[in-house]
């Protein structure tokens, strides 16, 4: 009896691991590594320069700074650069952007005057003068969004990483882009959004959704990245690692220090 038990404890390990463990082979990030991300761009908290604004992401190519951004779809197939499902939170309108036509969205405008960027405007601005993380976004159309996304970096001769929350995002880079250096987003406190089920939140706070996309990094909330997944994952599999979403120069040392190669800051200015 002893010895099932202990079979069968070492079956669940193995599973478990399988679950958990990012891709084996990655591409070389060379050209990623180095650099300190700003968080949807070097904004403001959306007073006068807003997040995921080409202004935004002018002043962090100025500062020298690596940017990530969030894109999703507009309902004309137009791909955008904004993070919320909804306009209420950064434009104060209570419509959803995927029930807008690009057309429609140039009515509204983010703080500071401007409007919301076509992710071609940005990737134009940008003209690979710094890296970027772009966030595929999982509020609708999911695989179109990965495909529109796909399409424009194919383009792109600057440096870029992709990443998402959703696993079946990362696994269409998986499977269609292999070449791309990919990651799973995850974070480690509680469920904040009211879009993701506790149990897909448990998933992949722990993990679990690795074995989908198989992630070349995974970007973990830090510091709440001491769970038994994250210390397993780092010392028996060593992938790349981005941390998100630094607010403190306290917080950026702690990351450096416990190797996390592509941190991503807001709202402070990091020392060198």
């Amino acid at each position: 009896m002893l010895l099932w038990i202990l079979a069968i404890l070492l079956i669940l390990l193995l599973l478990y691991l399988f679950l958990i463990c990012p891709a084996l082979r990655r591409p070389k990030a060379d050209h990623l590594m180095g650099w300190k991300y700003a968080h949807r761009g070097l904004h403001d908290g959306n007073r006068k320069v807003a997040e995921n604004s080409l202004e935004a992401f002018r002043r962090a190519v100025d500062a020298g700074y690596g940017m990530e951004l969030d894109v999703q779809l507009t309902k004309d197939d137009q791909l955008v650069v904004f993070h919320d499902k909804s306009l209420k939170r950064v434009c104060g309108v209570d419509v959803d952007l995927c029930t807008q036509t690009y057309d429609e969205l140039r009515q509204y405008f983010l703080p500071g005057g401007q409007q919301i960027p076509l992710f071609s405007e940005v990737l134009e601005l940008v003209d690979g003068k710094t890296p970027l993380i772009v966030e595929v976004k999982y509020h609708d159309r999911l695989i179109e969004t990965c495909k529109a996304a796909h399409k424009q970096l194919k383009q792109y001769k600057g440096s870029y990483c992709v990443e998402s929350f959703h696993p079946l995002a990362v696994r269409y880079f998986r499977k269609n882009a292999p070449e791309i250096v990919r990651g799973q987003l995850a974070s480690g406190g509680s469920n904040a959004d009211k879009h993701t089920s506790s149990l897909n939140h448990f998933c992949m706070k722990h993990l679990l959704v690795n074995v989908l996309g198989r992630p070349h990094f995974v970007a973990y909330s830090v510091p709440e990245d001491k769970s038994l997944s994250v210390t397993l994952m780092r010392k028996l599999f060593r992938p790349y690692l981005a941390g998100w979403t630094i607010r403190s120069q306290e917080v950026m040392d702690y990351a450096q220090k416990e190797g996390f190669q592509l941190p991503i800051f807001e709202l402070f200015t990091p020392e060198e």
